[in-house]
C-alpha cells in the first residue's frame, strides 16, 4: 500500500482550523485579565496565567523548528503506516494528558521573558502567524519525516503541526481552570 507524503487539502484545512481555533480560544480566556489575575498561582510550582501564555509564546516557534528540522532529515517512509495509526490522537476533541506527565524542556519553561501579558500575547500571536502561514503554504512531504515524541514516540511533521494547535488548547484548559479557582482575583 502506497501512502501519500504530502499532506492532503482536507489535512491542511483541519490544521488551519485548528491552529486558528486554539489561538482564538486562548485570546478569548485572556482577554480583560488584570494584573493581579495573569500572576495568580493557587499553589507554588504551578504556573500562572503569564507564565503559561510566556510558555507558548516561546514553544509554538520551538515546534515549528522541530518540524523544519525533521524536514531536514532522510524520509522514514518505513514509519508511516504504523505512525498514521496514531492520527485519531490529533483529530477531534483533544484528549489531555494528565498535568505533569509531559513536562516542558527546560529551555520552555517560563524565565519572565514578558513584563506583561499584553507582551507574551503579542509574542506568541507572532509565533502562531507563522505557523499558520506554514500550514497554507508547504508543500514538503510533512507525512514522511518524523520527530520523536517523549511519551508519543515517532511522530511525523502533519502530527506536530496539529500538536501545535493541541498544545495551546490544552494550555487554555489550564488558564480556565485557574480562572474557576475559588481564590481567583476578583
Amino acid at each position: 500500500m502506497s501512502l501519500d507524503t504530502r499532506i492532503t487539502e482536507a489535512e491542511r484545512q483541519a490544521a488551519i482550523d485548528r491552529l486558528s481555533s486554539s489561538r482564538d480560544r486562548l485570546f478569548q480566556s485572556i482577554a480583560g485579565l488584570s494584573d493581579a489575575q495573569c500572576i495568580f498561582a493557587p499553589e507554588p510550582g504551578r504556573w500562572c496565567i503569564l507564565e503559561l501564555v510566556e510558555h507558548l509564546a516561546n514553544s509554538d516557534p520551538g515546534l515549528l523548528a522541530r518540524i523544519d528540522r525533521a524536514l531536514q532529515e532522510p524520509a522514514k517512509p518505513e514509519l508511516m503506516e504504523e505512525v498514521r495509526q496514531k492520527d485519531s490522537r490529533f483529530q477531534g476533541e483533544f484528549k489531555p494528558l494528565p498535568r505533569g506527565v509531559n513536562k516542558a524542556p527546560e529551555d520552555l519553561k517560563p524565565r519572565g521573558l514578558y513584563p506583561a501579558l499584553s507582551a507574551a500575547a503579542a509574542a506568541f500571536d507572532e509565533g502562531r502567524t507563522r505557523t499558520l502561514a506554514f500550514a497554507r503554504e508547504t508543500n514538503d512531504e510533512l507525512r514522511s519525516h518524523f520527530a520523536p515524541h517523549s511519551l508519543l514516540g515517532p511522530m511525523d511533521c502533519y502530527q506536530w503541526l496539529m500538536a501545535c494547535a493541541i498544545h495551546v488548547e490544552s494550555h487554555t484548559r489550564q488558564i480556565e481552570e485557574l480562572k474557576s479557582d475559588p481564590a481567583f482575583p476578583a
